[in-house]
C-alpha cells in the first residue's frame, strides 16, 4: 500500500486511452502548491488595496500641507506689510487710532446683543405641523424638505413658509429660497422641498441650525421652531 499510486486517464474519439500514473506526494504537492499560490494573490490584492489607500490619503493630506503653506505665506506677507505701514507712522499717533478704534468696537458688541428669545421662541398655533424636518449640505447648496400637516379638517390651510439661518455667533441670515417651493394650500398634507445657496462667507462649519416660520394666508405666524442643525443634517 506503500507504493500504491492514483491513476489518471485521457481519453480523446481520435486516440486511444492515455494513462498517467501519479504519486500521492505529488499530488499533494500540487494542491498545496494551488493553495499557497491563491494564498500569495490574495495577500497581493490586499497589499496593493492598502497601498493605494494609503496613497490616496498622503495625497490628500500633502494637498491639506500645501494649501497650509500657501495661507502662512499669504498671512505673512500681510504682515511684512502691515510692519513697513506701521514703520512709517508715528507711535503716538497709532496708540490715539488704535485706543479710539477698541473703544468704537466694544460699544458695537454692547449695542448687538443677540436676542435669545427671538432666534429660539416656538410657535404653535395648531394650525398645521411640521415632521420629518432634514437637511442636506453639499458644494455649498443646502437641500431643506419636511412634511406639512393640515390640522383642521373644516377647510384647507394655505401660506408662505421661510427659512433662516442661525449662526453659530447667534446672528441670523435669511435664506434666498425660491418662494414658489415654500408656498403651499394643502387640504391634508404636503411634501416641501427647496434648495438654496449658503450666503457668502458662511460656511456649513458657521451655522448652528435653522429656523422655520410659518405664516397663514393672514401673513400671521402659525408655526414657529428652531432647529439645530446637527438633528436635521441627512
Amino acid at each position: 500500500m506503500s507504493n500504491s499510486k492514483y491513476s489518471v486517464l485521457f481519453m480523446r474519439d481520435d486516440r486511444d486511452v492515455t494513462r498517467y500514473r501519479v504519486s500521492p506526494f505529488w499530488l499533494k504537492m500540487f494542491i498545496f502548491v494551488q493553495i499557497f499560490l491563491l494564498l500569495c494573490a490574495t495577500g497581493g490584492i490586499f497589499m496593493g488595496v492598502r497601498g493605494v489607500k494609503r496613497n490616496v490619503d498622503l495625497r490628500t493630506e500633502n494637498k491639506s500641507l500645501e494649501q497650509r503653506l500657501v495661507d502662512a505665506e499669504v498671512r505673512l506677507e500681510r504682515l511684512g506689510n502691515m510692519e513697513k505701514i506701521l514703520q512709517s507712522y508715528d507711535p503716538a499717533e497709532l496708540q490715539s487710532l488704535l485706543a479710539a478704534a477698541t473703544s468704537e468696537l466694544e460699544r458695537e458688541k454692547e449695542g448687538e446683543a443677540v436676542d435669545l428669545n427671538r432666534i429660539f421662541t416656538r410657535v404653535d398655533t395648531q394650525m398645521v405641523s411640521v415632521e420629518n424636518l432634514q437637511a442636506r449640505v453639499a458644494s455649498r447648496k443646502m437641500t431643506v424638505s419636511f412634511d406639512l400637516n393640515n390640522l383642521q379638517s373644516a377647510r384647507a390651510a394655505a401660506g408662505q413658509a421661510t427659512l433662516a439661518l442661525v449662526k453659530k455667533d447667534g446672528g441670523t441670515l435669511m435664506a434666498k429660497t425660491n418662494a414658489s417651493d415654500l408656498g403651499f394650500q394643502i387640504q391634508r398634507f404636503k411634501r416641501i422641498q427647496t434648495t438654496f445657496s449658503l450666503p457668502d462667507g458662511v460656511e456649513q462649519k458657521d451655522v448652528f441650525g435653522l429656523r422655520l416660520e410659518i405664516k397663514g394666508s393672514d401673513g400671521e405666524v402659525v408655526f414657529a421652531e428652531t432647529y439645530p442643525l446637527y438633528h436635521i443634517l441627512a
